[in-house]
């Protein structure tokens, strides 16, 4: 829902505006804005509204609290809201009960920061106090919504997305290679951040408070984790499945609450499968689901919409919308590269774009998605390798080194199954830290140091940091808090909501409310993995609801033939100059004779690098569209 932008400090009132255009696409049902005084200059606070709750015009932004003290612009759904307007109301607060907006202000009047921990939602937002002089804002327990802020001597800028923030004169485009170099490693930037350097995120689960010109961040959401006892142990506590899917249906129906038509992604996996289940428990009527058709299996990816009919099959309420899509190659590239802002070397933002622009054609503003089930119920095959590495770690050096030489001689080949021997054997070949943090590389260490020209950069600067608060936690568990504070929010939520909201559709990600990150902290590590089995409890949660077929399948994601796109004859002239043409070489961020080798290497399958490539050629979209034109380096 919607779009916010906003400043306080010396910048023109024409900013506002420049800036909430930048993100019409945010919210093309509504247009706002607030202009105040304060001490350090002006305030102003812009919006754009996608109408989820409330569709009158009672409900539009900047809103003006009913004392007139607070001025709140906000982006996302609170959920609970009424339960928290019950509350307001017996402590005399007045406001539009039909709103969610419109409970904030009271409730960080009655609550101030502590307002954070009431909330269950997806959100971002900003509230003025006049009386106070201060900016209060705030971002969700995993940031499913985004918040972009840079800071100069004229004050705090912030944005729902980057790309309103180059309307600022004199932008300081001045590039972060540490950023560089991160998008590098893992194809998405960890952390707060980006490409700027001077342009930062609030982090997930952080509030910001802007008064008389200071900026002070603090952290109001801890991801929780496995409690431990005298002796420093993790201390778990069995759970039955059936809880789990009372919990999963109570989250599902709070998350239903809308007063326009939605829908959900259906792919036949068991994260949207069980989201589509639970949505069959509490509606009769039907619901329209979607799934990406593909024509890919000669490439060597599963074709979803198998195991999407068996779920549709199922409950007679479901249609199933199939969505065709094949091998088109990189065309849609540069669109998707402007709509994220931040550069993605992954081609699932394309699949999100699709179903969410055929949504919108069917009136659908909601879709519900399964985005998360891995990241807290442990779904990935690196999720498989920390319990290897756990494994492993008590045996002699020799017999690691046995097996971690057993899985590269099975790297031999492009197949999809010689790249996991390949990452496997790296990640078995360091010790458990590294090898975890290794596991989300896709550019290995000696590459990156080899094709980047400015060294000055850190291996895992971020993840470094956060892994110090996983001390005497199990090897999964680390891995899993990894997830939550990088590949969660910095790719898979960054193209979920960006891809979604720019067709103007909400996607919404039970499988991330706060009450399933607090189910599954303490959980046995065999009710998350056993054996072989990932996501266990999930699935036999789900085994009275779901086909068999559809909770036991092989693990697939959205898939794509990367390395065909890049070395296809239809594509070699957008290769071409994107790797090689004057205007990048001349960047000099990059060793020409490096980037070359690789690319000869891969095409000719002495080795396997596409997604590096694919980095590179995002990476230049990126430069061309936020960074060439009106460029300052500060």
């Amino acid at each position: 829902m919607c779009g916010i932008a906003g400043f306080t400090g010396n910048y023109p009132k024409e900013l506002l505006e420049k800036m909430t255009s930048g993100i019409a696409h945010r919210g093309p049902d509504g247009v706002g804005h607030w202009y105040g005084k304060s001490k350090n200059g002006v305030v102003g606070l812009g919006h754009r509204r996608l109408s989820i709750i409330d569709l009158s015009q009672n409900a539009n932004q900047p809103m003006e609290s009913t004392c007139e003290r607070y001025i709140t612009i906000f982006n996302g759904e609170i959920y609970n809201f009424k339960e928290l307007a019950k509350d307001l109301k017996t402590k005399g607060y007045k406001f539009n009960p039909n709103s969610d907006t419109a409970i904030l202000a009271p409730l960080y009047d009655a609550y101030g920061e502590k307002m954070l921990d009431k909330l269950s939602g997806i959100f971002a937002f900003a509230i003025w106090d006049k009386k106070e002089g201060r900016l209060f804002c705030a971002r969700d327990h995993i940031g499913t919504k985004p918040f972009y802020y840079t800071k100069n001597n004229h004050g705090l800028v912030f944005s729902s997305e980057l790309k309103s923030l180059v309307n600022i004169p004199k932008f300081d485009k001045s590039l972060d290679m540490q950023s560089l170099a991160d998008y590098l490693t893992y194809l998405w930037c960890p952390g707060e951040g980006t490409m700027f350097k001077n342009v930062k995120k609030l982090l997930p689960g952080h509030f910001m408070i802007v008064k008389n010109g200071e900026v002070n961040i603090n952290k109001w959401y801890s991801l929780p984790q496995a409690k431990l006892n005298e002796n420093n142990k993790p201390v778990y506590k069995s759970k039955k499945p059936q809880e789990l899917l009372h919990l999963l249906d109570e989250i599902v129906a709070e998350q239903m609450i809308a007063d326009v038509p939605m829908g959900a992604f259906l792919s036949g996996g068991v994260d949207s499968s069980a989201i589509v289940a639970s949505m069959c428990q509490h509606s009769s009527k039907p619901i329209e689901t979607f799934c990406i058709k593909n024509s890919l299996e000669d490439e060597g990816f599963s074709s979803d919409v198998t195991h999407a009919r068996m779920v549709a099959k199922r409950y007679k309420n479901i249609k199933l919308n199939e969505i065709q899509t094949g091998a088109e190659g990189l065309a849609d590239l540069p669109e998707m590269v402007k709509i994220l802002d931040e550069p993605q070397a992954d081609p699932a933002p394309l699949y999100v774009a699709q179903i969410s622009k055929i949504a919108k054609k069917m009136g659908i503003k909601v879709l519900m998605s399964g985005t998360g089930g891995d990241d807290v119920f442990s779904g990935y095959r690196r999720h498989q390798a920390s319990i290897l590495m756990q494994n492993l770690d008590c045996l002699p050096n020799f017999l690691k080194q046995t097996v971690g030489g057993c899985c590269s001689i099975l790297a031999n080949g492009n197949g999809g199954f010689s790249r996991r021997m390949g990452k496997l054997s790296y990640m078995l070949n360091q010790d458990i830290k590294d090898g975890l943090l290794s596991s989300y590389e896709y550019t290995q260490k000696d590459i990156l140091n080899n094709i980047l020209t400015n060294k000055s950069y850190e291996i895992h600067k971020y993840f470094n940091e956060v892994f110090k608060n996983t001390k005497f936690q199990h090897p999964l568990n680390k891995l899993l808090y990894l997830e939550a504070h990088g590949f969660l929010p910095d790719h898979n939520l960054n193209y979920t909501d960006k891809m979604g909201m720019a067709e103007g559709v909400e996607i919404r990600v039970p499988l991330l409310d706060k009450k399933l990150f607090n189910f599954a902290s303490n959980l046995p590590i065999n009710q998350k993995i056993k054996g072989t089995e990932t996501k266990y409890i999930l699935k036999k949660a789900l085994e009275t609801r779901l086909p068999k077929e559809v909770l036991y399948r092989s693990k697939a994601g959205f898939g794509a033939p990367i390395r065909s796109w890049i070395f296809s004859a239809n594509t070699k002239d957008m290769v071409d100059d994107l790797l090689f043409s004057k205007k990048t070489t001349q960047r000099n961020l990059f060793n020409k004779k490096s980037i070359e080798k690789l690319f000869e290497n891969t095409k000719n399958g002495i080795t396997d690098n596409a997604y590096t490539i694919l980095s590179l050629m995002v990476i230049e979209l990126w430069l061309r569209n936020f960074y060439d034109e009106g460029t300052n380096n500060g």
